[in-house]
């Protein structure tokens, strides 16, 4: 787990207007900007992994319809996309996927951001709780539900029919910092 000064001289060290930019095969490409005003220690965490080609060859293993898009779990970059498609699981995700996670953990950040339409979350265990690591959610709608039980960081900026497009099983090709 990186400590909380790492994270704070991490945020201090990258600009505060960091876009990444996400393929996503047969889909097309969305812009996503990060809020490092509101969430610096998460923006740097989620800028780290980006850089790490963490989210190059993962698939969308979770879609809820009216909710969110999600992704982050490593085992699904050993599933072929039609795989994912055939084993549907719970709450939208996919069947043996959605648990593992890749790199260190993140301290909970409370954002004053609201999770509304397109806005970027980190998945957790438990609302509020320090397991977040790789896994982050789109929201498809507005979720004010989630305000202050998960950090909200970043939002897509362009290519929002892009994002709407996406299923569950689809392949990111690559996620960059611009």
């Amino acid at each position: 787990m990186l400590t909380p000064f790492a994270l704070s001289l991490a945020a201090m060290l990258v600009p505060e207007r960091d876009t990444v930019t996400i393929s996503v095969y047969q889909r097309g490409t969305f812009v996503v900007t990060l809020d490092y005003k509101s969430a610096p220690k998460t923006c740097a965490h989620f800028a780290k992994n980006v850089e790490a080609g963490m989210y190059d060859g993962m698939l969308w293993h979770r879609k809820v319809n009216g909710f969110v898009l999600q992704t982050g779990d490593p085992e699904s970059k050993t599933m072929l996309p039609e795989e994912a498609r055939a084993k549907p699981g719970e709450n939208g995700g996919t069947q043996g996927l959605g648990e593992k996670t890749e790199g260190p953990t993140i301290e909970f950040e409370k954002s004053p951001l609201p999770h509304l339409k397109g806005t970027l979350g980190i998945a957790l265990e438990s609302p509020g709780d320090n397991s977040g690591s790789s896994h982050f959610f789109i929201n498809l709608v507005d979720n004010k539900r989630l305000n202050g039980k998960y950090v909200c960081f970043a939002k897509v900026t362009s290519g929002w029919d892009v994002v709407e497009k996406c299923e569950r099983g689809d392949l990111i090709l690559s996620a960059k910092i611009n």
